[in-house]
């Protein structure tokens, strides 16, 4: 299908879905009839329950999984054999079947593992999901903002109220985050205040 062929309008799309499948044929006419209130016959709902069993309830499972009735981590589904179904009973397995087609991999988006963590995420590989969305860096909110002289208030008032003693490593990295920023803010103000 070429890009000048997809639906344009939401009524071609409507069509597009009932060609292209019975069971949505059905539910569209269905709704349509309900909208309107009309008496439908038996044999018209007979005809509707035997479209819908075929369509939705008739096609085999795409693929049968596994796992311990006691496991429920992350990644416990292992893909069974016939063997596994049969035998699940007896040996305290759940068998469930997956009637959807497994997505398509998109390599873009694969995780890149070191060390049992994704080096681009930072998701663990067992907890991991099938794409690697890496998180959005963290913007700054006062970077959109115009330059306000108060921000330098709390960091004047860290200079002049520093002890003499020691400051951990977690204080001392957020307030030598503040002061660079500031010290950047400052420095974008002196054009600024050149000018006539």
């Amino acid at each position: 299908m070429t890009a000048a062929s997809f639906p344009t309008t939401p009524a071609a799309a409507a069509d597009a879905c009932q060609a292209s499948s019975p069971a949505a044929a059905v539910v569209a006419t269905m709704r349509r009839l309900g909208a309107a209130g009309a008496p439908v016959s038996a044999d018209q709902v007979r005809e509707w329950g035997d479209t819908l069993l075929q369509e939705l309830y008739s096609q085999p499972p795409v693929r049968w999984e596994y796992r311990n009735k006691n496991d429920m981590g992350p990644g416990c589904w292992v893909t069974a054999t016939p063997e596994h179904v049969y035998h699940a009973r007896i040996r305290g397995w759940v068998v469930r079947a997956l009637w959807e087609t497994p997505r398509v991999a998109q390599p873009e988006r694969d995780h890149a593992f070191r060390a049992g963590v994704c080096t681009r995420c930072g998701d663990p590989e067992d907890w991991s999901g099938p794409d690697c969305i890496p998180p959005a860096k963290p913007v700054e909110p006062r970077a959109t903002l115009p330059f306000d002289p108060r921000w330098l208030l709390q960091p004047l008032r860290w200079l002049r109220d520093a002890g003499p003693g020691a400051l951990n490593r977690y204080d001392r990295e957020h307030r030598a985050k503040q002061a660079a920023f500031l010290i950047e803010q400052l420095e974008a103000q002196y054009p600024e205040c050149q000018k006539p």
